[in-house]
């Protein structure tokens, strides 16, 4: 006699977000984390500082302080919502910190770069949580990717001051910004495109099971 077989489940329910959700959000992470130091240099004030006749008081309130406070301000949002929302929460987030390192890539004035660092912090902090929400949701390879991820951060850190330092006396402090704001537009992209791959093979029906013939 013939018994029927269990339905089937879709196995990607059992899986959650694909891996390489974290591709956008990490690479806008990293950058995120590198133009938090990038703004000081180990030898001295910053092309940046000089530039914008600001003290090192100034540079430190409006510079690292503001964009710290906005990244803490939006991380909590960033990782309770890109659990469930990545790319929704990750996309305009990228958008967010393109448009502040744009704004301090024109900037004329102190009150115009602090603008443009509380956006790019807001930015930075809200996909910074995405990237949080989505390794932590990886069903395997979680702590590899959360090392790696760290890492990477640390070496951003740290690299910020001395490339930062070297591409401002060759070509002045806004080319540096330029280039990073091209790298957020790259991640920016990245974020997008494989988020709609992402939906789309969400969508896409699973194949039935075959039955076996009746007896």
């Amino acid at each position: 006699m013939y018994v029927p077989s269990p339905p089937q489940s879709d196995p990607r329910a059992a899986t959650g977000q694909p891996w390489w959700l974290v591709i956008g959000p990490g690479f806008a992470s990293l950058i995120g984390l590198f133009l938090v130091t990038v703004i000081y240099r180990f030898d001295g004030g910053s092309a940046l500082q000089i530039d914008l006749g600001m003290s090192s008081q100034s540079l430190l309130l409006n510079g690292l302080v503001a964009y710290l406070v906005a990244a803490a301000i939006a991380f909590p949002a960033g990782m309770l919502l890109g659990a469930r929302f990545p790319t929704p929460v990750a996309v305009p987030a990228i958008a967010l910190m393109l448009l502040g390192v744009l704004l301090v890539v024109f900037v004329p004035n102190t009150g115009l770069f602090l603008v443009g660092r509380v956006l790019t912090g807001l930015g930075a902090g809200a996909v910074l949580g995405v990237t949080v929400a989505l390794i932590r949701r990886l069903q395997a390879g979680r702590g590899a990717a959360a090392g790696v991820t760290a890492g990477l951060g640390v070496v951003a850190l740290v690299l910020a001051p001395v490339l930062g330092g070297l591409l401002s006396d060759a070509t002045g402090f806004r080319v540096v910004f330029m280039v990073a704001a091209l790298f957020v537009f790259a991640a920016l992209v990245v974020a997008g495109v494989l988020g709609i791959v992402a939906l789309v093979k969400a969508k896409t029906p699973a194949r039935p099971m075959p039955y076996p013939p009746h007896a």
